[in-house]
């Protein structure tokens, strides 16, 4: 599919005042299809070309060739194409070809809108709002009339939506207001699904971790040593979180982070081998990975 078609499903989404994530709702599709179709990576079937045109409300052939086919046989019916709407097909036309450029578009009836098709982000100002998307990182802002909406679909990620009755909507729950958003959420906008979690998590963990530095160093004289207990300090809200959530790709990915970078300098600062402990760094970001596709993977079979 040309950038040109996939230009016109944006807009004829945009105009529609649906988010992909909507579109893809109504036609029965996941969001990523929506999201191939508006980058040029993939082309509808006819059974969703269909289903898109009644959507739109408009014909099949405008949805596919745009306005300039119905320009064409408004011109053959004698009808004459004013000065402005030359100058825009004329700008469309440079938009198509300009292969992965990002594409411009301004005109008073859609607004401004910008395209990057190498990034994955598009930019739109109209008269329905502001909209802004990043496909790639999978993070989406809306703000208009109808309120503010923010999604950020990777893996730590929140979703906010501000409701007709005042209401706001963080993560699936809804809170009556922001202050009591405000209430239930730590300063980080963490939402805690327990209150073992909670209490967890608000513990002063740190606080204890330096008194416990303190002490060995004034009684034991372990100073350097000591410091290896900073570790335990991400590792504690590791299992915080674990314990809230239950997402085991988590834990596994911090604890295994930071006992890697702990034994790395254990090795090189106390026994001076940090040769081939060095090794084991490397490993890191292997399993960052993983567990990053294990959650992806998860996520795609919750949607499903």
């Amino acid at each position: 599919m040309d950038l040109a078609m996939a230009q016109r499903l944006v807009d004829r989404r945009k105009a529609a005042g649906l988010s992909q994530e909507a579109l893809a709702a109504q036609l029965g599709v996941s969001r990523q299809a929506v999201s191939k179709w508006e980058r040029s990576e993939s082309s509808p079937d006819t059974d969703n070309l269909i289903a898109l045109a009644a959507l739109y409300g408009v014909s099949l052939d405008e949805l596919l060739y745009g306005e300039a086919a119905s320009d064409a046989d408004s011109s053959e019916d004698g009808s004459t194409e004013t000065v402005d709407e030359a100058k825009e097909a004329e700008d469309s036309a440079e938009h198509a070809d300009c292969g992965d450029k990002p594409l411009v578009d301004i005109s008073l009836a859609r607004g401004i809108h910008v395209i990057d098709p190498n990034k994955g982000e598009e930019v739109h100002v109209g008269w329905n709002g502001i909209h802004v998307t990043n496909e790639r990182k999978g993070e989406e802002v809306h703000v208009g009339p109808d309120g503010v909406h923010v999604d950020t679909l990777e893996d730590d990620g929140h979703s906010v939506h501000t409701n007709d009755d005042g209401t706001v909507t963080i993560d699936g729950e809804t809170f009556s207001s922001w202050k009591e958003a405000h209430d239930k959420l730590d300063h980080h906008g963490k939402h805690f699904h327990t209150k073992v979690g909670r209490t967890w998590n608000k513990f002063p963990f740190p606080a204890l971790v330096a008194l416990a530095y303190l002490v060995l160093g004034i009684v034991y004289g372990t100073w350097a040593a000591g410091l290896f207990l900073v570790f335990l300090i991400p590792v504690y809200y590791a299992f915080g979180d674990f314990i809230d959530q239950r997402h085991l790709s988590k834990l596994i990915d911090v604890v295994y982070s930071v006992s890697a970078e702990a034994w790395f300098l254990y090795m090189w600062l106390c026994l001076e081998q940090p040769h081939p402990a060095w090794v084991i760094l490397i490993t890191i970001p292997v399993v960052k990975a993983l567990m990053r596709w294990c959650r992806k993977q998860w996520k795609h079979r919750e949607r499903a």
